[in-house]
């Protein structure tokens, strides 16, 4: 699990927006927050706008700002009972927040991510993105929307983790169990399977143990099959679970697409926080994680925490 929980901050309400489920998350485990105010180099606006010495002034100014905002935030942290610590960078935002999170092993990075927050700031699924697709370590990606929400209003009713019978999704799992029994909720263990046609297209009948001489399986047949392995496959993973201390499990078994089923049951609950893997291919048959991941991240509306598998 992670020992840290690092905050990239841009001045911004969007940036902020990540900013309770860290709290949540660190008084649940017990782990520090660093907030980090990253930005650019002196913005084009100010630079154009003032030479020499003028421009040096705006700079001080805009850097005096810039740790005045960052130590604002930090009291209002600090305040909920959560050990914080405070630095600001000047550089290029994801190459920043990179280099901060390896640092320190097993660094939680939470960020906001989609739209653009301001003049001299981020342009959020710019930099998000490149900080997902480059670090090794853990992430929480929270979508900003047009409605903030306060310490007190946010809640987290369940941990949805999305698995597709493959051991690189799988890492996921030690992850939910910790989250789980510190945040006291349950976990919800969710499996798609394929359609019909989409199975008779990429499934030998040699990989059903079916001899084509005894006649061709219904197109039912297969999907109880295949429904029935997925089902099995999901109790498989509660018991593990429940060896691990976790109390409360649900699994849930979906159709179609992957990441649309997935997307859609989270858009249909409210209060979760989705735990999966991503960067890789699993396996024949089943999801490429990353393009999986990537689209949950960009339209289930809940919190993400993404890992990076082995």
């Amino acid at each position: 699990m992670y020992r840290r929980i690092l905050v990239p901050l841009d001045g911004s309400k969007l940036a902020e927006r990540v900013l309770p489920y860290a709290r949540l998350l660190a008084k649940a485990q017990h782990v520090p927050i660093e907030l980090l105010r990253v930005f650019d180099r002196l913005p084009g606006v100010l630079a154009n706008s003032a030479g020499g010495q003028g421009a040096d002034c705006s700079a001080t100014a805009f850097r005096n700002e810039a740790n005045e905002y960052i130590e604002q935030i930090a009291s209002s942290v600090r305040g909920v009972g959560v050990e914080v610590t405070v630095a600001c960078r000047e550089g290029d935002p994801a190459s920043l927040i990179i280099r901060e999170a390896e640092q320190h092993s097993n660094t939680l990075i939470a960020m906001s991510t989609h739209g653009r927050s301001g003049v001299g700031r981020w342009v959020f699924g710019s930099v998000t993105d490149k900080v997902l697709h480059s670090t090794t370590g853990y992430m929480l990606i929270v979508r900003g929307t047009s409605k903030e929400k306060s310490h007190s209003d946010v809640k987290l009713g369940a941990i949805i983790v999305p698995l597709d019978g493959s051991d690189l999704a799988e890492q996921s799992l030690p992850v939910a169990s910790a989250l789980s029994q510190s945040l006291g909720i349950r976990v919800s263990l969710v499996t798609a399977t394929s359609t019909i046609e989409e199975a008779m297209s990429t499934i030998s009948f040699q990989e059903m143990g079916v001899d084509a001489c005894k006649g061709i399986p219904s197109p039912e047949d297969i999907s109880k099959e295949m429904d029935g392995d997925a089902r099995s496959y999901l109790d498989k993973r509660r018991e593990t679970l429940i060896r691990q201390g976790v109390t409360s499990i649900e699994t849930q078994l979906l159709h179609g697409s992957a990441a649309g089923a997935i997307v859609d049951l989270v858009q249909e609950t409210s209060d979760n926080l989705v735990v999966m893997t991503t960067h890789g291919r699993s396996g024949m048959g089943r999801w490429v994680l990353g393009s999986v991941t990537d689209r949950v991240v960009r339209e289930s509306g809940d919190p993400v925490l993404v890992i990076r598998p082995n």
